[in-house]
């Protein structure tokens, strides 16, 4: 929405700007390919021969949660705080240098815990080799925020859903099909008829928005003029949701594992982790998607361009208007992949050996990025006036 006022002109006009995709796309995968070279730095100190190939930490081994744990913390945080006459420009960067302060807070947590989870497979644990490991969690931490944010301005398009996709979605999604290449025709079926379900709902996701019809004051007032239609993404968050919700589900599995009744029950366990998952799916689906959308800044350009969205009732604030609806659009989409999530948890309680829960998100992101990758860099999914 950084751009809404030229969108919105663009509804009006038939021209539409002209672009290098090649270019875009080559520069893309050249930041891909450096970020897969980084992805493949070992940690220092670290004996890798007590690791399996599967469970090697890296360079970037934090990933990008601490930035996607610090957006939705600070989104929080501004949404209940009073609201104040501050500048667009102003307030954008002032989110972004609390969202950078946050994630390295994030990070450097993180890092701590990583050190004490790699204490056994360390070849020296003196507070030395300790610190330096820790560091360097911190800066490959760091470096990937950086990377991210890089991407995001550059390409317009999610960073950080990008650089995951570069850095650990492909290796999972190979290993998922060098796994499903040895089993049998049933299971092969199975998983054949799950990853298209999987690919028709991203690209439902992605590509379906919710439209409101609006007019310019000079139109109000000519029976002849068309609406033009105003699409918002009714899942603009993307699968950041599902990513920041399985980063607690771990959490909290550690802590259910230490209360005694509920280690000695594995099913209301599970039932309590799979419900928990679901609730923080809806939740995160719409801080994440939120974070993406000022409705605020939204509502004032419309008001500024005298535009009139047709639908609301005449005394309600076009803001107010906009926070309902959009909210209840990022609901729903948080509904529609926790939905998905049970169905991958029933389906692989059945077939255990397909391991579908643990590679969901990994194969959202990537039919996910590719779609975002055809949207933005080719220029295939423009809005269309009504």
């Amino acid at each position: 929405m950084k751009n809404f006022s030229s969108s919105i002109k663009g509804l009006f006009s038939s021209q539409r700007p002209r672009k290098s995709p090649y270019s875009r796309i080559i520069s893309l995968f050249a930041v891909g390919a450096f970020l897969r070279l980084l992805s493949k730095i070992p940690l220092p100190f670290i004996d890798y021969s007590l690791l399996p190939l599967s469970n090697r930490p890296c360079f970037l081994a934090l990933g990008i949660l601490p930035i996607v744990q610090a957006s939705l913390l600070v989104q929080v945080f501004n949404s209940i705080k009073p609201k104040t006459d501050e500048d667009d420009f102003d307030k954008y960067q002032k989110i972004q240098k609390q969202i950078k302060i946050v994630s390295t807070i994030i990070s450097v947590i993180i890092s701590i815990n990583q050190v004490r989870t790699l204490a056994p497979v360390m070849s020296s644990y003196t507070f030395i080799s300790k610190s330096m490991l820790g560091v360097s969690l911190i800066v490959g931490g760091l470096v990937l925020i950086w990377i991210s944010d890089w991407i995001s301005e550059t390409f317009s398009i999610s960073g950080s859903v990008v650089a995951l996709t570069f850095t650990s979605v492909i290796d999972d999604v190979i290993r998922l099909i060098s796994e499903a290449s040895n089993f049998n025709f049933n299971l092969k079926l199975i998983f054949t008829l799950y990853i298209i379900a999987v690919a028709a709902f991203t690209t439902f996701i992605s590509k379906s928005t919710i439209e409101f019809p609006i007019l310019s004051s000079k139109q109000s007032y000519s029976e002849q003029s068309k609406t033009s239609l105003l699409p918002f993404a009714i899942n603009p968050g993307a699968v950041m949701a599902l990513v920041s919700a399985e980063s607690l589900v771990r959490i909290s599995q550690l802590g259910f594992s230490k209360i005694s009744f509920l280690s000695f029950n594995p099913l209301i366990s599970s039932l309590g982790i799979s419900i928990l998952r679901f609730f923080l799916i809806v939740i995160f689906s719409y801080y994440c998607s939120k974070l993406q959308v000022d409705s605020d800044k939204v509502a004032k350009e419309l008001i500024t361009m005298n535009m009139t969205i047709l639908r609301k009732s005449p005394g309600q604030e076009t803001q107010s208007y906009l926070e309902d609806e959009l909210k209840k659009t990022y609901l729903s989409a948080g509904l529609l992949l926790g939905l998905l999530v049970l169905f991958s948890d029933l389906v692989d309680s059945y077939y255990p050996a397909l391991s579908l829960k643990a590679n969901l998100s990994s194969l959202l992101i990537l039919f996910g990025t590719m779609l975002d990758l055809e949207d933005r860099l080719f220029d295939l999914g423009i809005g269309k006036s009504g």
